[in-house]
């Protein structure tokens, strides 16, 4: 139910930052690739895994978080949707 913007440099300024010790299933990864800063995004699915689509038009992926992918990490990200009651409180 929760709406994101279409580029991972987009999303990379939303949401709250999560140290990657404290990464949970669901937690959005940000890699720097060849082309620039928040290039690459996957989305952590627990394990030491996450799962992504390596380029536009491929096949959906689960991949290891392991040191290819740790030498172009540039941050997590946790996406929550904050509800409101009838007060207009979250």
């Amino acid at each position: 139910g929760i709406n994101l913007p279409r580029t991972a440099s987009e999303m990379a300024k939303l949401g709250k930052r999560v140290r990657i010790d404290d990464l949970e299933p669901g937690d959005l990864l940000f890699f720097n690739t060849g082309r620039g800063s928040n290039t690459h995004i996957g989305m952590y699915i627990g394990e030491n895994r996450f799962i992504q689509s390596p380029h536009t038009g491929s096949t959906i992926q689960i991949s290891d978080f392991n040191k290819y992918w740790r030498s172009r990490f540039n941050g997590a990200k946790r996406i929550v949707q904050e509800n409101e009651d009838e007060d207009g409180n979250t």
